[in-house]
């Protein structure tokens, strides 16, 4: 079975091949289009490696979802989610310098970091750092994402949890993290920002329970965590 369906992206149709047939998808990847695998009862092994997303029904293949795997074939970034004053979106090549000279992370120290981290995290995980910009001016004014926790040894910290159900399991958590450039601190950003992916977050991957790692001192990160609906575990939730 196969069948082009087509996405919009940037006012141009890009066509996007869906298919249950390994040999097709093959032949549409080598020529560089977008390509998506239609699940199999028969499958087997890795014959479906070659896609880069595999869906069960065609029902899923709506808009939305064909401009992303589009986007993702051309390398440009997805369009997150957006708040009255901010679009939240992946890290684009012209984002770059800003997210190096402002020190998001210490794994983004570098432009070559940063482009690697786009290329290959977001296609893995659909989730990390993303850039928050400001719709008025169109500024980039931060970050904000998830990574999966884990315990990497940092000390000094203390731990929020927010928890959306009674059920939480680390299989359903995430650790969120946030960094608004110092010119734009003060506006209500990170409230904002972070509110806004929390929502996307259970949403897209069903996550019920959020970790929060602060600075014992950060007192300005704590109330906002706070307002946020986070409570301060009373244990290292690594422990």
């Amino acid at each position: 079975m196969q069948e082009t369906r087509y996405a919009i992206v940037n006012g141009e149709k890009i066509p996007v091949l869906i298919s249950d047939e390994n040999e097709a998808l093959l032949a549409a990847k080598a020529a560089g289009r977008a390509i998506v695998g239609l699940w199999r009862e028969d499958a087997q092994g890795d014959e479906w490696c070659v896609a880069d997303t595999l869906i069960a029904d065609m029902e899923v293949a709506d808009e939305r979802f064909l401009e992303r795997i589009a986007r993702r074939r051309l390398g440009l970034p997805w369009d997150i989610c957006e708040t009255e004053r901010l679009t939240i979106r992946e890290i684009a090549e012209r984002d770059y310098e800003e997210i190096v000279k402002n020190r998001v992370d210490e794994s983004l120290d570098t432009v070559e970091n940063v482009a690697d981290y786009t290329k290959r995290h977001y296609e893995v995980f659909e989730f990390g750092f993303w850039t928050v910009e400001e719709k008025k001016s169109g500024s980039l004014v931060g970050v904000v994402g998830f990574r999966i926790p884990q315990d990497d040894g940092i000390r000094g910290v203390d731990y929020y949890v927010l928890s959306l159900s009674d059920k939480n399991s680390w299989n359903d958590t995430l650790e969120i993290g946030y960094h608004i450039f110092p010119e734009y601190r003060r506006k209500g950003y990170a409230s904002e920002a972070c509110r806004a992916v929390i929502e996307y977050a259970r949403e897209e991957f069903g996550i019920i329970r959020f970790i929060a790692r602060i600075g014992k001192e950060n007192i300005v990160s704590k109330k906002m965590a706070e307002s946020l609906g986070f409570v301060k575990a009373e244990e290292d939730p690594f422990d």
